[in-house]
C-alpha cells in the first residue's frame, strides 16, 4: 500500500514528514470541510469570490462543449459556481473516493444534465482520466493545493498533469498568496480548533492502518508562517519520549520533537507565473479576490 511505504519513508526522515495528502480519509475530509467555514480561514471564501467574477466568462473563454475534470475535489461547492449548459461532463478526482462518490451525488441533483464520473486516485502519480468525446478538456486544482508540495515538488507535479492532459486543453489554479504573517497564522489555527483536529486525525488513520496504538493525548498540533521558506508549516508536536512501531520497524520520537504535517507555500503573481512557465505551461490570464489575498490562474498546456 502506498501510504504504508510512503509513511515509513517519511518517518525515517530526521526531520520526520507525513504528507498533506493522506489527511484526507472520510473524517479527515469532513474535517477539512469544517475548517473551511471558519472565519479567519480566508482562501475558500476568496476562491469562491473570483469564481462568482469568472462564471459569466466561461462561455467567451471557451467555446463548444466541455469536460471539468477537478484534480483533488473533495467537496463540489465551489466548482457548481461556474457550471453552466456547455459542460457535458463533470469528473472528480479525489483519494477519499467515499467523500466525492457523496458530493458526486448531490451535484447531479442540482445539475440532472451533467454525466459525473467520479475516480478515485492520488493525484501526485500518474491517473487515467475517462474517454470524454468531442468536449474540450477544463482541467481545476483548486483551494491553494499547488501549495502542499515540499522541496519545489510543485513544478514536477505540474509537468506531469501537463504529460497526463496532453496538449491545448486548461487547468485553473487557486494560488494563495504572500500577505500578512498574523492572517495568515489565524488562519491555519482556527479558533475552535477545528484544523488541530485535522492534523491530529492522522494518528488515528496511523492506528488504524498499522495497529500502531499511538495515543493523541501525546501530541499537539501547531501551525507557523516561516518567512524565509513562504510558507505555513503545521506540526503534531510529541509531548512526551515515546516509541511506536509501524511493521515491525521502531520509530522513536523525542519530547518536543516534532512531525510536519503541513505545507502550504504561498506566491506572488511573479512568482507563480514563472513556476508556470517553468514547468511547461503558458499562462492565459489570473483573477484576484478584492482584498488582493487570493488568485485564480488560468493555464494552457
Amino acid at each position: 500500500m502506498t501510504f504504508k511505504r510512503d509513511l515509513i519513508r517519511t518517518l525515517s526522515k530526521k526531520n520526520k514528514i507525513i504528507l498533506s495528502k493522506y489527511h484526507y480519509d472520510f473524517r479527515g475530509s469532513k474535517l477539512f470541510e469544517k475548517i473551511t467555514q471558519q472565519k479567519d480561514y480566508y482562501p475558500t471564501r476568496k476562491e469562491k469570490e473570483i469564481l462568482r467574477k469568472i462564471a459569466p466568462k466561461i462561455k467567451k473563454l471557451f467555446k463548444g462543449k466541455l469536460s471539468y475534470v477537478e484534480i483533488g475535489s473533495g467537496a463540489i461547492n465551489k466548482i457548481s459556481i461556474i457550471i453552466n449548459k456547455q459542460v457535458k461532463f463533470y469528473v472528480p478526482i479525489d483519494i477519499s473516493y467515499d467523500f466525492i462518490k457523496n458530493s458526486t451525488k448531490k451535484l447531479k441533483k442540482k445539475f440532472p444534465f451533467i454525466k459525473t464520473i467520479p475516480v478515485k486516485a492520488d493525484y501526485s502519480k500518474k491517473f487515467k482520466i475517462p474517454t470524454l468525446k468531442n468536449t474540450t478538456k477544463i482541467f481545476f486544482f483548486l483551494g491553494s493545493s499547488i501549495g502542499n508540495f515540499h522541496n519545489k515538488e510543485e513544478i514536477s507535479f505540474l509537468k506531469k498533469i501537463k504529460k497526463n492532459i496532453g496538449k491545448n486543453n486548461f487547468l485553473f489554479v487557486g494560488v494563495d498568496l504572500i500577505k500578512s504573517k498574523v492572517i495568515l497564522e489565524r488562519a491555519y489555527n482556527d479558533r475552535k480548533g477545528y484544523t488541530s483536529k485535522f492534523s491530529m486525525n492522522l494518528i488515528n488513520i496511523i492506528n488504524k492502518s498499522f495497529n500502531a496504538k499511538l495515543n493523541k493525548k501525546n501530541f499537539y498540533y501547531v501551525g507557523k508562517y516561516n518567512t524565509k521558506l513562504k510558507s505555513i508549516q503545521g506540526f503534531i508536536v510529541s509531548k512526551i519520549r515515546q516509541s511506536f512501531y509501524l511493521n515491525q520497524k521502531k520509530f522513536k520520537l523525542k519530547k518536543n520533537e516534532k512531525i510536519q504535517v503541513e505545507v502550504s507555500n504561498k506566491y506572488t503573481i511573479k512568482s507563480f507565473s514563472s513556476l508556470s512557465k517553468l514547468s511547461g505551461w503558458s499562462p492565459v490570464n489570473y483573477w484576484l479576490d478584492k482584498s488582493k489575498y487570493y488568485s485564480l490562474f488560468l493555464l494552457k498546456s
